[in-house]
């Protein structure tokens, strides 16, 4: 079904494969189904592991399209399968992934993060920032309530990647909405531990976040990065610790005040453009089934607000919502398999600029990177461009 047929609703004879090892690689090990096959020879004892093999399992995004499919058909969920053979080598068996990713999994460990920064770093997005916008969740204020705006770990990478949380707070603070910050006291959400199977290192992230919401007495978390929003909504619950906390979405948030009128776009922004679904905001936003319709992704929300902006004309690629096509950096696959990285997100961009469009829009900083490198390597005359980043210039 994965290889051959499904999905078989895509008209277009290019633009049609939602997988992006199978469509890269062609050969059945890197299908989902393969990857299956793998897994029972492991457990049974037909099959010892080798360089070839453990390229196997970690060649993939782990983006959900396998889940999606596999769900719609049998309900199976070859992710996290996938994922499972990757803990086992790493947390169980004490061995290290694949030699690209060994030092990513070793900078991991010593930093807690995966930009190899300091903790201290964590603040610089605030330069410019006005005081009064934003207060420190730890030490509570008057009117400034009980809601956590969790930065991520993304502005560590380099100041582009500071414009999300700016724009956030931006917004947020346009409408009235107070939000607080932990600064330095912020950690990891544990994501890129658990997608290269250092579970253990996962589960300590997530019971320290837990703890120390809870006794912040956080009542909501507006998450900006897309993998943290995932990792909140449908890893933390498999720890098993209660979450005394409402984990939203700024694109969920800004949406309601567009919607309310709290925030009003009024500049034209003369634009074509398509819009590409993270999948961390799609097939794997939440708990349940993919594909069964247990897992409903923000599919909505962002085309609301794109086309509420004036003069913005969106025009849809082939792959959508729950068949969009990985722009190529989940799992963390620019530190093991750049290559791999760059040519799915090529493939992301042909089936963009088929459209006849000048921008493709999305909001994820990972989608962002990888899809501006390969825009950057190939030339090609499309920008990339940050959904609330448009909004903030309708308003303005």
């Amino acid at each position: 079904m994965c290889k051959h047929v499904f999905p078989w609703h895509l008209r277009s004879s290019q633009f049609y494969q939602i997988c992006p090892s199978i469509s890269r690689f062609k050969f059945d090990v890197y299908s989902a189904q393969g990857r299956l096959d793998i897994a029972r020879a492991m457990i049974e004892g037909e099959l010892g592991e080798s360089d070839k093999l453990l390229e196997a399992i970690y060649a993939c995004q782990l983006c959900g399209s396998c889940d999606y499919i596999c769900g719609r058909v049998k309900e199976i969920q070859p992710g996290l399968v996938i994922q499972a053979m990757r803990a086992q080598h790493v947390t169980d068996e004490g061995k290290a992934p694949p030699a690209e990713f060994s030092p990513f999994l070793n900078d991991l460990r010593e930093y807690l993060n995966p930009y190899k920064k300091p903790n201290s770093a964590r603040t610089n997005w605030l330069k410019g920032i006005k005081p009064e916008t934003i207060a420190d969740i730890s030490t509570p204020q008057p009117n400034k309530g009980n809601t956590l705006l969790y930065v991520g770990c993304a502005p560590l990478r380099d100041p582009a990647a500071e414009r999300m949380p700016k724009t956030a707070v931006e917004l947020l603070g346009r409408a009235g909405i107070d939000v607080g910050i932990l600064g330095e006291r912020e950690n990891c959400c544990g994501n890129p531990s658990l997608r290269i199977g250092d579970v253990n290192q996962f589960i300590a992230f997530a019971k320290e976040n837990i703890k120390m919401f809870n006794g912040l007495g956080v009542e909501r978390i507006i998450v900006t990065c897309p993998f943290c929003y995932s990792s909140f909504k449908r890893d933390y619950p498999e720890v098993g610790d209660k979450m005394n906390f409402e984990v939203v979405h700024i694109l969920e948030v800004v949406d309601q005040l567009l919607k309310e009128g709290k925030l009003k776009l009024t500049n034209p922004v003369n634009l074509r453009a398509t819009y590409h679904d993270p999948c961390h905001l799609g097939r794997l936003s939440g708990p349940g089934i993919i594909g069964t319709g247990n897992a409903t992704g923000f599919y909505e929300q962002p085309r609301s607000i794109l086309t509420s902006i004036p003069g913005m004309q969106l025009v849809e690629m082939d792959r959508i919502k729950d068949d969009a096509f990985c722009c190529g950096a989940g799992s963390w696959m620019r530190n093991g398999y750049l290559d791999f990285a760059l040519w799915t997100a090529n493939e992301r961009i042909k089936e963009a600029k088929s459209t006849g469009v000048q921008a493709l829009v999305t909001y994820c900083p990972h989608c962002e990177e990888n899809l501006g490198d390969a825009v950057k390597n190939s030339n090609e005359k499309i920008e990339i461009l940050n959904l609330l980043d448009l909004v903030l210039e309708a308003i303005c």
